[in-house]
């Protein structure tokens, strides 16, 4: 019966998947409207889930369309509800191999959808030091850390303090790596008492969920994103420069969020409650405490290498030159633009709009964006928020689909038996996934030259896109690394 139970619950959510690709429709970018969202604390409309410092909208700007996404958002929870009374609460391990992976775990209906499955990617598959590929390319290279001259540390220790489901190891903990001739060499793991494979898997699965739950969901969609859309909309007039700027970044982020926190994160039924080590009550202690903790400029690359100590290194850090590579040509952009509109510190300080903003922002994300309202200060701001839209959510969105979801190389729990992770998990976070990759508005060709105020700033937003597309070339000259970011994978939000 749990086999049969099984095929059920993977083939229906395969089958509503395939159905939300082909009703999936692109809608050209839009300029803004001036209109007032109102929005409510996430706690009052998810009672299971009562996060405290976070925020979701209970109105709409007209380009969200949002009154058929909310129908579709209370039919999938309950349909949903009714789907997972079907799955087995525990599933055998995950295949480990990746033609077996993807044959109980990839079914055809997903590859009606979207044929492109998960590959483990070549330097992974012939790597005998897992973690020290992890620690440079990918997602999870966003974690490393310098702690001594010739030492560094990848982990996240904090995740271990806290109770997990039954069944389950502790995830998190540290492993130290050493540069030695060029190269950076795992020396050693910790993880609660743990060694050899155990020790590996409890890692990654903690680097997992600090990766999927609190850098991309709770951070970038729900801390970052929501805030900024809602302080925009609300704060700056629908022609004032900064908010023609940044527009793109909130196209049907709104309505994008309440669904992402009605099926991610809304209480036990929640898929990120099933596919990780913690279960609802402590997912929401886990938040809270991490809230505390978030600062919107450890998301400003070059903040996040020098906080970390690894703004240069004696080896190979293809993570950060991709992401550095990517700022210098947003931040220049930003720059650029705001000097059409702003001259001075002084004219920044004097808009009375930019006040407001920055006042609304400080109320509603944690611990805020700071006081000062320079023009650098701006620049950075705007040019961080288009950074996280763009490359931060492709490489936490897009790039983790050959790193995070085949279970038996990066796993999400770390089962006490020893063996891989189960299916159910894994299948679980195969299914949220693939559902992003429906068609959307692609950055280098949804026109956002169009959002202008005027000629001068059209012409710096088609050099910003032309600079992009160079990139891109210049990229496409090498052979296909999935570990990197491409401009021609970028949205213009993270509403994907």
């Amino acid at each position: 019966m749990t086999r049969i139970r099984f095929w059920l619950y993977r083939n229906i959510l395969a089958l509503f998947t395939l159905l939300a690709f082909r009703r999936q429709k692109v809608y050209p970018l839009e300029a803004p409207v001036d209109g007032e969202v109102q929005f409510r604390p996430y706690a009052e409309l998810h009672p299971d889930m009562p996060i405290k410092g976070l925020y979701l909208p209970t109105t709409f700007p007209p380009s969200d369309r949002a009154a058929q996404r909310l129908r579709r958002v209370r039919l999938e929870h309950w349909l949903i509800a009714i789907v997972r009374a079907i799955a087995p609460a525990h599933r055998s391990p995950v295949p480990t191999d990746q033609a077996r992976f993807l044959r109980a775990l990839y079914p055809w209906l997903f590859r009606k959808a979207w044929p492109v499955p998960p590959t483990l990617p070549a330097a992974l598959a012939v790597t005998d030091d897992v973690i020290a590929e992890l620690a440079t390319r990918g997602p999870f290279a966003s974690g490393l850390r310098r702690v001594a001259d010739d030492r560094y540390e990848l982990g996240s220790d904090w995740i271990s303090g806290f109770p997990v489901a039954p069944g389950l190891a502790k995830p998190g903990g540290v492993a130290t790596l050493v540069a030695r001739d060029g190269r950076l060499v795992t020396e050693s793991v910790r993880s609660d008492g743990m060694d050899g494979a155990q020790a590996q898997a409890a890692l990654i699965a903690g680097l997992n969920e600090d990766l999927t739950i609190f850098r991309h969901n709770v951070d970038v969609h729900l801390t970052m994103l929501t805030p900024f859309a809602l302080a925009t909309n609300n704060t700056l007039n629908a022609r004032h420069p900064v908010r023609r700027l940044l527009h793109h970044c909130f196209d049907t982020v709104l309505i994008g969020n309440v669904e992402l926190a009605a099926a991610q994160l809304s209480g036990p039924r929640g898929f990120l409650a099933n596919i990780f080590s913690h279960q609802a009550d402590v997912l929401l202690r886990m938040v809270e405490d991490h809230l505390g903790r978030f600062d919107i400029w450890d998301y400003e690359p070059p903040t996040q290498f020098s906080r970390r100590g690894t703004t240069s290194t004696p080896f190979d850090y293809p993570y950060r030159d991709n992401v550095m590579t990517f700022w210098a040509v947003t931040h220049d952009y930003v720059e650029r633009y705001l000097a059409i509109y702003f001259d001075s510190d002084a004219a920044v300080a004097a808009d009375p709009e930019l006040t407001a903003w920055v006042a609304e922002l400080n109320r509603l994300m944690s611990n805020g964006v700071g006081a000062d309202i320079t023009r650098d200060r701006l620049a950075r701001l705007c040019a961080t928020l288009i950074h996280v839209s763009t490359v931060e959510h492709d490489i936490l969105n897009n790039v983790v689909w050959d790193y995070t979801t085949l279970g038996w190389v990066t796993p999400t729990v770390a089962p006490l038996t020893g063996e891989p992770m189960d299916q159910r998990r894994s299948f679980d976070l195969l299914a949220t996934l693939i559902e992003t990759w429906k068609p959307y508005n692609m950055l280098l060709t949804c026109d956002v030259p169009k959002l202008a105020l005027d000629p001068q700033a059209a012409a710096i937003m088609t050099d910003w896109i032309a600079a992009l597309s160079r990139l891109q070339n210049d990229l496409s000259v090498q052979p296909h690394d999935p570990s990197l970011s491409y401009p021609a994978a970028l949205n213009p939000s993270i509403s994907n």
